[in-house]
């Protein structure tokens, strides 16, 4: 009876020996894969910039400009846009019935905002090893234009070349314009084309 009594004992004791050594050799540990290091990611909300432009509107001549833009993501594939531009609109004087209605040393002032809808983009690259992002836009522009003692508002239909670098963007734009200035549209100089380049800073 005794000797009975020890091996039902043996026997349940096995059990509790199994499982402890089973969980002495398993002992599971939480690997760290490193992402609760990462303070923060950078995010690109948009990028401004400053270029040179080259207008050429009806019955005038090619004349330069300065052009300051912005432009926020408002969307996967849009943009919110923004630009100043200020540069020279005429170096020649007309003058009409004894009144010069376009002075030979005019400036132009123009602001506007739209906006952007990337149709294209891709990579650029020329070595096969570093690559550069590039998008194509379309961009409608809505704004006002002063130049001499007149003004009027500003329409813009345009398409720009955007390559995006890790910090520097660069982009080659070109449009074509329509002023509802009346003493533009009696000179029949009321509209015409430009093509501008711009280099900036992401944000």
């Amino acid at each position: 009876m005794k000797k009975a009594l020890m091996v039902i004992i043996a026997a349940l004791a096995l059990p509790t020996q199994s499982l402890a050594a089973d969980s002495q050799l398993y002992r599971p540990k939480v690997q760290n894969n490193g992402l609760d290091e990462i303070k923060g990611t950078d995010v690109q909300r948009g990028m401004f910039g400053a270029g040179y432009a080259s207008t050429l509107t009806t019955s005038n001549d090619i004349q330069p400009g300065l052009l300051i833009s912005g432009r926020y993501f408002a969307g996967e594939k849009w943009y919110l846009l923004g630009e100043v531009q200020l540069g020279s609109y005429s170096t020649t004087a007309i003058i009409q019935d004894g009144v010069e209605v376009r002075g030979d040393s005019e400036d132009a002032l123009r602001f506007g905002a739209g906006a952007g809808l990337s149709l294209l983009q891709g990579n650029a690259s020329t070595s096969g090893i570093t690559a550069v992002p590039w998008v194509l836009a379309a961009e409608l522009a809505v704004g006002e234009q002063y130049s001499g003692d007149t003004s009027g508002r500003y329409t813009s239909l345009g398409m720009s070349l955007q390559f995006h670098g890790e910090r520097v963007w660069t982009a080659l734009g070109t449009r074509q314009f329509l002023i509802t200035d009346e003493r533009l549209e009696r000179l029949n100089s009321d509209g015409g084309i430009q093509w501008d380049i711009s280099l900036g800073l992401w944000f």
